[in-house]
């Protein structure tokens, strides 16, 4: 892993989608901020993240991201267009604009590369939830001794906002129930919400939840780019019948000293 070539990315992503919403003067740039490293290592370390192809998008076992946060959608589109699907600069420019490839909240069947229609919070996480056990389902009907037709990963990015949702709670519990190992759910635990400060907003042990729902809990600096290769590669590793959550504690709106870590770096719109 290159890490010097990550973190570059990662800040061309942070200015990617800086320039965009400024540009329509709406959005949310808390996540695409906040998740770089993130991204940086979702699509571009090529042992342990994505295993994805721009050139064919819809290739059947391709890596599943969905974006719960569909909020945050300056995060997907700017790393798209860095990874080479068919999202040139200039959809990356008409952001939020009508008849653009990249709206708002992100659209199944409208931008290449993006898995689920998202925007209502936690309802990425079923998506997620669902994708896996579809792929549960293929694997089994399909793959024999001697080939392996699906053996893919569904990764879900979710939000403190998504895993306040009640959708998202009784999708983890099925996830867990249903012994879905091949979900991973990256949760940017940035204790920020939209309305205030988690703190009051919500409570609990994150940790202890999603290991009462049975889960494997791995919690990182969400800004480490080793930290998240080594948790996706666990996680990846993992087929003892319990998904993943890697709890990422980040900085929302990191790279932006006035709003960086307050409910201000949530964005708007």
């Amino acid at each position: 892993m290159n890490q010097e070539f990550l973190a570059q990315s990662a800040n061309e992503a942070r200015g990617l989608a800086i320039d965009a919403v400024h540009a329509c003067s709406s959005g949310h740039l808390g996540l695409p901020l906040g998740c770089a490293e993130i991204g940086a290592v979702l699509f571009g370390d090529q042992e342990n993240g994505l295993v994805y192809h721009p050139a064919a998008p819809k290739w059947l076992n391709r890596d599943r991201l969905i974006l719960s946060a569909g909020h945050g959608s300056m995060f997907l589109y700017s790393w798209l267009h860095i990874s080479g699907y068919d999202v040139p600069l200039q959809a990356v420019k008409d952001f939020r604009q009508l008849h653009s490839i990249t709206p708002g909240h992100p659209e199944f069947d409208e931008t290449p590369g993006v898995e689920a229609t998202t925007g209502p919070l936690g309802q990425g996480v079923g998506n997620a939830v669902g994708y896996a056990l579809s792929g549960k389902h293929a694997a089994a009907k399909f793959n024999t001794a001697d080939h392996t037709i699906f053996n893919h990963h569904v990764i879900a990015l979710a939000g403190d906002g998504c895993i306040q949702e009640g959708v998202s709670r009784e999708a983890i519990a099925f996830a867990g129930h249903n012994q879905l190992d091949n979900l991973i759910l990256i949760y940017d635990s940035n204790d920020v919400t939209l309305d205030a400060m988690a703190e009051v907003t919500q409570g609990g042990d994150a940790e202890q939840y999603f290991s009462s729902q049975g889960w494997d809990v791995d919690t990182i600096d969400g800004h480490d780019l080793v930290a998240i290769s080594k948790a996706l590669e666990a996680a990846k590793a993992n087929d003892n019948g319990k998904p993943t959550v890697i709890i990422a504690k980040t900085v929302i709106g990191k790279g932006i000293p006035e709003v960086e870590g307050t409910a201000k770096g949530h964005g708007e719109g």
